[in-house]
């Protein structure tokens, strides 16, 4: 009457048994009918296209939906937040995945033995020890029974899937990529218009952007280099170099679009003393974003005349 039997008490059997019939029956259904349909579980999705800016090539992206940010998850489906925005004449998104993630422990449900064990088991007979049948004093026997149709409930999980910029249902056509707005030329050329020599900077700290900055053209004692405070002390010098960092605010998400950080633009003034007359130069600005990072406008260079003020 047990539901299986251990090789322990297959044994005990044996002591008084000729020979023991493992009997096993076969179900074997024509059809299955589903008599009723049950949804297990409602899981919302939310899937959009994006540019990926290291591959250069556009992706899809489909995630459990997230309700607010920074929203954490069991690591690799770790759910998506969307903001959507239709306040403009072009609708807009952005979305975050939180880089944070949790590991479920796997103990449940777990059936362990410390020894090897034949396991008859009933209706059906299912032998986990394949060499029971071919022991001496066991015979197998199989009964094979056939029916119309097999009745159980269709049990199935509701995919709620919002697809953002593709498919039937559409949010919008926009793509996520570089959030990098146009390399701002006027502000540079009206910063960069007249410098005085007699500061040391040349007064320029309203000049902010996410694009890298070379100059072409210009002389040693007006450089983008860092200035180095040097004193003498002793035997040695110490020198002291001013650095500004770009502020990067990364947190703990990806984003989409990826975030556009700023950091300050200058040029240092080396000269020992000011010039002692105003000097005209024409110089070439070069700019680009992430190292040439596909988008139109991405990268470029203008050419400025600067006038350098004297005493």
């Amino acid at each position: 009457m047990l539901k299986y039997k251990t090789q322990e008490q297959l044994d005990s059997l044996r002591t008084f048994c000729d020979t023991i019939f493992v009997h096993s029956v076969v179900n074997v259904y024509k059809d299955t009918v589903y008599d009723d349909t049950v949804i297990t579980d409602n899981k919302k999705y939310t899937s959009f296209i994006y540019f990926d800016r290291y591959t250069e090539k556009k992706d899809t992206l489909v995630s459990l939906t997230a309700e607010k940010s920074g929203t954490s998850g069991p690591c690799g489906r770790v759910p998506v937040y969307c903001n959507l925005d239709s306040s403009d004449t072009q609708k807009t998104f952005s979305c975050e995945i939180s880089s944070m993630c949790y590991m479920y422990n796997q103990t449940d449900n777990l059936a362990t033995s410390s020894a090897e064990v034949a396991v008859v088991r009933l209706d059906p007979v299912l032998i986990t020890n394949e060499p029971l049948c071919s022991q001496p004093g066991f015979r197998c026997v199989r009964d094979t029974v056939f029916h119309d149709a097999f009745h159980t409930t269709y049990r199935t999980i509701a995919l709620d899937t919002t697809f953002l910029n593709y498919g039937a249902n559409a949010w919008t056509d926009y793509v996520p990529a570089v959030n990098a707005p146009a390399f701002d030329t006027a502000a540079f050329r009206n910063a960069l218009d007249t410098l005085d020599t007699q500061k040391p900077i040349f007064g320029i700290d309203t000049l902010f952007t996410g694009y890298s900055v070379s100059v072409e053209g210009l002389p040693d004692w007006a450089s983008t280099r860092k200035k180095e405070t040097c004193k003498a002390k002793d035997s040695t010098s110490i020198c002291i170099i001013k650095v500004t960092e770009m502020f990067r605010p990364y947190g703990l998400a990806n984003t989409y679009p990826t975030p556009y950080f700023q950091s300050s633009f200058y040029l240092t003034n080396y000269l020992e003393a000011p010039l002692e007359k105003d000097t005209l130069i024409t110089w070439k600005l070069k700019y680009s974003y992430y190292n040439g990072h596909s988008f139109k406008g991405n990268s470029g260079s203008l050419e400025i005349t600067t006038l350098f003020k004297g005493i």
